[in-house]
């Protein structure tokens, strides 16, 4: 949703700047083209924009350390204790 304000935003700010030729066609069908580009832009963009990050958490505790039912409680044995994974 930002990425379509930004790039609406960008596209909007650079009209005011060329008067004489920011104006848009008369033609509806050039109109409804640049829309539908300007769309698929956006549409492509946001998922380039926030990757997930890569986590080093340990996946078997969950990067506690620990694991167990809450009564008993155990150092991971696949991280030994430290949360992150093992190299």
């Amino acid at each position: 949703m930002k990425t379509a304000a930004l790039v609406t935003g960008v596209f909007l700010l650079g009209m005011p700047g060329c008067p004489k030729t920011a104006r848009l066609p008369d033609r509806p069908d050039i109109v409804a083209d640049l829309a539908c580009e300007t769309a698929v832009m956006a549409v492509g963009l946001q998922g380039q924009i926030a990757p997930t990050p890569a986590s080093d958490k340990c996946d078997n505790c969950d990067g506690t350390g620990k694991i167990g039912d809450g009564r008993i409680v155990k150092e991971c044995p696949i991280c030994k204790g430290t949360g992150k994974k093992p190299k």
